[in-house]
């Protein structure tokens, strides 16, 4: 069994990240996806995410509870404080997967600072989108073996937040289902 790992903050999950486990999913015949949000990402401890990890995570369920082979698991969220790929990549090894981590080309440089790259590559050889025709030469010669070109949606959590505060429409760029989470719940306004 083929397993991808998609981690992120996900304040809030969009197109753009269902957009790039799919095109994994059926470029690299994945046999799932799992979407795992940080409950605290080392590079965001001075701006955490707004949304609570638990919320994150519940905004996650919601949109992907209808796509096939794409689910979200609670791994860090559970475990608490600061959220370390190569920990949860460890720990599901253990469970005997086989697993790619999924990464888009802007993720993918700076995976240089991230705790154990290299644990984390023998662990999880990256499937990285990149646009077409990119001619990334900041990434180390061994990562770029993942390079996968994919149609990709230039979306931001950061633009969309933005445009929640505006009360500006967002249908185009987040799931229905989490917009109505997102509004029930009063967040980002």
């Amino acid at each position: 069994m083929s397993t991808g790992f998609f981690g992120g903050s996900f304040d809030p999950v969009h197109f753009g990240h269902i957009n790039l486990a799919l095109q994994m999913v059926e470029i690299h015949n994945l046999d799932e996806v799992l979407f795992c949000p940080a409950f605290c990402s080392p590079f965001k401890k001075e701006h955490p995410p707004q949304a609570t990890p638990r919320q994150r995570l519940e905004m996650l369920q919601l949109a992907l509870k209808d796509i096939p082979r794409l689910r979200a698991i609670s791994l860090e969220i559970d475990r608490g404080g600061v959220s370390y790929t190569v920990d949860t990549l460890r720990l599901l090894e253990r469970e005997g997967l086989k697993l790619h981590l999924i990464l888009s080309e802007d993720s993918a440089a700076h995976l240089d600072r991230w705790k154990e790259p290299d644990e984390i590559l023998r662990i999880a050889p990256p499937l990285i989108g990149t646009r077409k025709n990119s001619h990334r030469e900041d990434l180390p010669e061994k990562w770029k073996k993942g390079f996968t070109p994919t149609r990709s949606m230039e979306i931001s959590s950061t633009e969309i937040r933005e445009r929640l505060k505006k009360k500006v429409y967002c249908g185009h760029l987040v799931p229905g289902k989490v917009l109505d989470y997102i509004h029930a719940n009063r967040l980002y306004s």
